[in-house]
């Protein structure tokens, strides 16, 4: 056998042992990334977060078992297009979930957060925070591949919203409360100066009320006071509101009107809501209303102003015999 050959089979033996060697490690590498990956994806779950890993140029996206879980989905309920992902966001979140997905995909934005709702299997709908981040890109730097979470922050929804419940809206009637009606009546006071337009502020305040108080207990006043909420919402606009600033004195905000007589109508429907009998536990109870109007610009330029100008028109109504309507005017003075 010639040198060459011998020479060719050593090269030969040397190369297979270098791609063996290369194949070993490489074989390796992809099980440490395997294991890797998975090492973070179980530290994710045993979070408690689910876990979604998109194909950005493929459009797909595979789901982990915690995330099908967290909203009563199996892995046969699951496919693997993002368009199921888009439909299960509730749709007043939709729009800007996907503004807040391509803004980070286009690099406006570092990171990619965002709370949103999320519709389950069973129709109910769930609080999301939502954590992405781009983990590869081809070599023009476009996203190919997009890894995130989803967390359930339902309770701290449903927490948030019985503080803001607690802090502008009265606890009994559910109503809006005197912080956020004088929010509301900031807000509409600056639209009608813009919009060079009027604005109706009523001051209302219960007659015979502290009779059932007195008589039948606090409870049934309450259920009455509740009672008096639900007719006054029915007796005005969606864009009106309703407020009680405690007892039995309540405040009904227009904020646009074309007319005085306008606000003079929604006054006497309340009027003649609020004397119909109320039925509670066996009990016929007959109240009526003393409610007084104060308008804006004619008859004060700021809240505070406008709000006492209304319940000095409210004190003129109950002085005149009450159940009835008043509107300010300058001469008025309040009387107790």
């Amino acid at each position: 056998m010639s040198i060459w050959l011998y020479y060719g089979l050593a090269i030969a033996v040397l190369l297979i042992v270098v791609i063996s060697v290369f194949a070993y490690r490489f074989a390796m590498l992809l099980q440490q990334l395997h294991a890797s990956e998975e090492r973070w994806k179980f530290a994710l779950e045993g979070a408690g977060d689910g876990v979604w890993d998109w194909d950005v140029k493929a459009d797909d996206v595979v789901f982990s078992p915690r995330y099908c879980e967290m909203y009563g989905f199996t892995d046969d309920d699951v496919t693997l297009k993002s368009k199921q992902w888009q439909e299960r966001i509730h749709p007043d979140d939709r729009e800007r979930v996907r503004i807040d997905v391509q803004a980070y995909l286009d690099g406006e934005t570092d990171h990619y957060v965002n709370e949103h709702q999320v519709i389950c299997k069973d129709g109910s709908i769930k609080w999301a925070l939502s954590r992405g981040m781009i983990v590869s890109r081809d070599d023009e730097g476009k996203p190919l591949r997009m890894i995130g979470t989803h967390a359930d922050i339902t309770e701290r929804k449903n927490i948030e919203q019985k503080i803001r419940m607690m802090a502008h809206y009265d606890s009994l009637t559910e109503l809006p409360n005197r912080i956020l009606i004088d929010d509301r009546l900031k807000q509409a006071l600056a639209q009608a100066r813009r919009e060079n337009k009027s604005l109706a502020l009523m001051f209302l305040d219960l007659d015979k009320f502290k009779p059932v108080n007195d008589t039948l207990g606090h409870d049934i006043g309450d259920v009455l006071l509740k009672q008096v909420a639900k007719r006054l919402q029915l007796s005005v606009r969606a864009s009106d509101t309703v407020a009680r600033i405690g007892g039995d004195e309540f405040i009904v905000l227009l904020p646009t009107i074309d007319q005085t007589q306008d606000a003079v109508i929604v006054g006497e429907k309340i009027l003649e809501t609020l004397n119909q009998p109320f039925e509670i536990a066996s009990h016929k109870l007959s109240i009526s209303s003393s409610i007084g109007i104060a308008f804006f610009p004619q008859d004060a330029d700021d809240e505070h102003t406008l709000l006492v100008n209304a319940d000095t028109a409210m004190y003129h109504s109950k002085n005149a015999g009450r159940n009835n309507v008043k509107l300010y005017s300058e001469h008025m003075k309040k009387s107790n």
